[in-house]
């Protein structure tokens, strides 16, 4: 198994061609799927694996109010980001694999983009318990990976596209370790990006707390019903 020190060599090696890729419609996806699921201009942001900050960058010029923490196991990677980034105040970045993170207060949002399958599995229980310390009942969890069987795929066919840690991650696992820190997933989209095929998932997780149910107005169901009904109608045609 690679130790720490390789991997944020290999990443610090792989910044230069971040620079290159810059932003991308991946990126413009992770904001979008952010904001559907609640991003606020005021919210606390705990980012990991910021890279040299291509997603950290969208982030603060959204975040008007709010405040970025960016964590990185690449000290390249940092140090290029506050290069890039230096002119936003809301924002901290960290060199960690996360298994040294410490912070004294809990965050909004956490976001793993396109990170998770770079962590070795072996450490995504502790990881996720790590997560659920720094989280209030409110807070989302938006992990964004590539589909597993497009990262198979890759794997088969084009193996030297692949970064020192690459896993495919089945959904199975990364909820049961999500489970063991009482995470309960509000939802799990797989979706085609680059591809025809689906090959991006988006998850979301929160705590596991009690509901207290709200029924709708009778209004609100009468509309839904209706709404349905039309499309179902349109499909039927």
């Amino acid at each position: 198994m690679e130790t720490r020190e390789q991997i944020g060599k290999w990443y610090d090696d792989f910044a230069p061609d971040q620079i290159k890729t810059s932003v991308n419609l991946r990126h413009y996806r992770i904001m979008g799927f952010l904001k559907d699921a609640g991003l606020q201009k005021n919210s606390r942001v705990l980012e990991i694996g910021c890279g040299i900050g291509t997603l950290t960058g969208l982030l603060l010029r959204y975040l008007k109010k709010g405040e970025v923490v960016a964590v990185d196991i690449s000290p390249e990677s940092i140090a290029i980001a506050k290069k890039r980034l230096g002119n936003f105040r809301n924002v901290s970045f960290h060199v960690s694999d996360m298994t040294d993170f410490t912070h004294s207060g809990l965050f909004d949002f956490i976001i793993l983009p396109d990170v998770l399958e770079h962590i070795p599995v072996s450490q995504h229980k502790e990881l996720f318990v790590l997560l659920a310390s720094l989280m209030h009942d409110r807070s989302v969890i938006l992990i964004h990976i590539p589909h597993p069987r497009a990262l198979d795929y890759i794997r088969l066919t084009t193996p030297e596209q692949l970064q020192i840690v690459d896993q495919s991650i089945e959904a199975a696992s990364l909820l049961g370790n999500a489970f063991t820190a009482d995470l309960v997933p509000v939802s799990y989209v797989s979706y085609s990006l680059f591809d025809r095929e689906h090959d991006y998932a988006v998850i979301t997780l929160r705590k596991k707390s009690p509901v207290t149910l709200s029924p709708l107005p009778k209004y609100h169901i009468v509309i839904r019903k209706l709404l349905a009904r039309i499309r179902f109608l349109l499909i039927r045609f």
